[in-house]
């Protein structure tokens, strides 16, 4: 899979920075450094994709120059970006314009000037877009869970999407389970090591067991009119439990296995904090699978606060098939006192090492120690 250029100018507390998505490209690093800020940006844009062309296949979608097109700052994929004034980067050296390049294609809103409306939650952007078709953003399937998924629910309205996946906050898991469980067969690539069955839901039970340890298996099933639920068996008992019975790591950790078994090759799969409420162990396995799956050819994006997801990671490029370590890009995001953004690229060697660790990166329990070890010989001078 090819590296894509990724460029961002003018938004919030990037003024002017350069990034290279690839085959898996993981966004680390203290909270209010950026990271989420990386992922508005591309979800801003993909808003700006489906909002205007129903039809993304199609050849005007392909040849469309967009001119002034109106885009909310709120509401799709989640976005509460506030107003204009929010999004803006304040560092002298951005302009007031925002520009989003992503490969060949250019995507830029201008600070509104005074005597336009009086409307600060739109935005105005205007495009160069590239005329061949193969652009991955513009792919019709995209898929993105947000860091807030929903908890474990007695049931849930699932909501209307053109093509199979969990939404945001996972609310349709339990209709994608319920209605492709049987029929929708997974590709070789991301088959679970001890289940060779392409059934989706045999592949969903195989992950959950993988990540979750003691679960058995998954039921999903049509309670009401597109209100569905979902059922946990379990290695403590016989009986199927209801979700509300059952940990909030298996609520949080299903919609990411469905989407990154459903996904389609060539597609983007974008998942905040996968390792939400999971044990670290199940952390680990939770990298390992997204691993695995952007070795079948996802593109994937995570935000992540777990040293554990980057080690599953590292362990998957490791494995016997298509992804190998230089197919895997850690952005470290420091912390900064000004308004530009600080990052740094970890690179990973061919044997699977960290070439480098900047001080925070998931350095906390050596400094924990040296901080308990001082401490311990402070105590013992006092007595």
């Amino acid at each position: 899979m090819q590296n894509i250029k990724y460029k961002i100018s003018g938004f919030k507390c990037f003024a002017d920075k350069s990034f290279e998505l690839k085959n898996i490209t993981l966004l680390t690093g203290s909270n209010g450094t950026g990271k989420s800020s990386f992922i508005q940006a591309l979800l801003l844009i993909r808003n700006a994709i489906e909002k205007n062309c129903l039809d993304l296949n199609s050849v005007d979608y392909v040849n469309k120059t967009w001119k002034n097109t109106s885009v909310p700052l709120n509401g799709p994929f989640l976005l509460n970006l506030g107003s204009v004034y929010d999004i803006f980067n304040e560092s002298e050296k951005a302009s007031n314009r925002i520009q989003i390049e992503l490969g060949e294609e250019v995507f830029c809103i201008d600070f509104p000037l005074e005597d336009e409306p009086n409307d600060r939650c739109n935005v105005k952007l205007k495009t160069e877009l590239s005329e061949d078709n193969s652009s991955f953003w513009r792919k019709q399937k995209f898929y993105y869970l947000h860091t807030e998924r929903l908890g474990p629910r007695l049931g849930v309205n699932s909501i209307y999407t053109e093509f199979p996946h969990c939404y945001y906050r996972g609310e349709n898991t339990a209709e994608v389970i319920s209605q492709y469980g049987v029929s929708l067969k997974i590709s070789d690539d991301r088959l679970n090591l001890d289940i060779k069955s392409p059934n989706l839901q045999e592949q969903v039970d195989g992950w959950l067991s993988f990540i979750c340890p003691g679960t058995i298996g998954v039921k999903a099933k049509l309670k009401d009119l597109n209100r569905y639920q979902i059922t946990m068996r379990s290695s403590a008992g016989k009986n199927d439990i209801l979700a509300p019975n059952i940990g909030f790591g298996i609520s949080y950790a299903l919609p990411i296995i469905v989407n990154g078994l459903i996904a389609e090759k060539d597609s983007v799969f974008i998942v905040e904090n996968p390792e939400a409420h999971l044990h670290p162990k199940g952390q680990s396995n939770m990298g390992f699978f997204l691993g695995m799956v952007a070795a079948s050819g996802v593109r994937i994006i995570v935000e992540t606060h777990s040293e554990h997801i980057v080690n599953g990671i590292r362990k998957a490029s490791l494995h016997k098939n298509s992804l190998h370590p230089e197919n895997v890009g850690i952005y470290f995001f420091e912390d900064f006192t000004t308004n530009e953004n600080q990052t740094q690229e970890i690179e990973i060697s061919e044997s699977g090492d960290l070439e480098s660790f900047p001080k925070d990166f998931f350095d906390q329990v050596g400094q924990d120690m040296a901080e308990l070890f001082k401490l311990k010989n402070l105590y013992r001078d006092e007595r």
